[in-house]
């Protein structure tokens, strides 16, 4: 994908798999709640016409690649990677995607970091079927507060010490959106799209008795081109990433980079990722 084709896509079809929906609309305008600030009156204003968007809130706007590179701190060339994922055709009436993760900028939000003790949030993980979190040391209970309003949830903190932030209500980033990289001192690396998946993996190489390994939580699959450098220190890479199209582009994107990778996602063939297969309750089998 070029830059003129990436600028052609709808800034509508990215903030949509943000999960961000228009406020209000008016002819070709949308207004949007910024996802650069957080807000209750909508200032993020897309015009369909000529596909440009602007937040007065913050005093900036551009196109569809500005906004991509602004918003995710992606070079053009990773913003082009991340595009090609998306259709210039896009239409809301055939078009669904998955809720995205959305970035919540400021400094001062987390209040207190726990270890994981609320009955409600112990009570999600066994929803999600992961009963060994104790013993995860970037998994924390994260006390935090948005528009002066106190939250709580799962936190898993990432390289640059933002904080994913998970709960039965909240699906959003606390601080810079970066990967997670567990060492282990192993010359094998696991790569996974999201912490759940790992948590997953973790409870069922319990349970398979599989070796030790490095682990790579990509925490948004648009990182993983962006963090090529980590591969090049492995012998071995699994790739663990989701039974989707855009688990299947970055799967074959890696393979065909490094020939000692591996698509490992027969382990859960059949079920989206590695949690819906754990939570599906199905036989654990050694497919690997």
């Amino acid at each position: 994908m070029n830059i003129q084709q990436a600028k052609n896509i709808p800034i509508e079809q990215i903030l949509f798999k943000m999960g961000l929906n228009p406020q209000k609309t008016n002819g070709f305008e949308s207004w949007y709640l910024s996802p650069f600030a957080i807000e209750k009156t909508a200032s993020f204003k897309v015009n369909q016409k000529i596909n440009r968007w602007y937040c007065h809130s913050s005093g900036f706007g551009g196109n569809t690649v500005d906004f991509t590179v602004k918003y995710f701190d992606y070079t053009v060339k990773d913003a082009l990677v991340f595009l090609s994922d998306f259709d210039s055709s896009f239409s809301f009436q055939k078009q669904i995607f998955e809720t995205g993760t959305k970035e919540v900028n400021s400094k001062n939000q987390v209040e207190k970091i726990l270890p994981v003790q609320h009955v409600a949030l112990v009570q999600y993980l066994k929803t999600r079927q992961i009963n060994n979190s104790k013993n995860i040391e970037l998994l924390k209970e994260i006390h935090y507060t948005i528009n002066d309003k106190n939250y709580f949830a799962l936190g898993f903190q990432n390289k640059s010490l933002g904080w994913e932030i998970r709960s039965k209500y909240s699906k959003i980033c606390l601080g810079k959106k970066d990967i997670s990289l567990i060492h282990n001192g192993s010359k094998t690396l696991r790569i996974y799209e999201g912490f759940f998946d790992y948590l997953s993996f973790i409870q069922i190489r319990g349970n398979l008795k599989i070796e030790e390994s490095d682990y790579l939580i990509l925490n948004s699959v648009a990182l993983l081109v962006k963090n090529f450098s980590v591969l090049s220190d492995y012998d071995f890479i699994e790739l663990y990433l989701d039974n989707d199209t855009t688990g299947d582009k970055y799967t074959s994107l890696v393979i065909g980079k490094f020939k000692n990778a591996k698509d490992c996602r027969v382990l859960f063939d059949g079920f989206k990722d590695l949690n819906e297969y754990l939570v599906s309750g199905s036989e654990i089998k050694d497919r690997i």
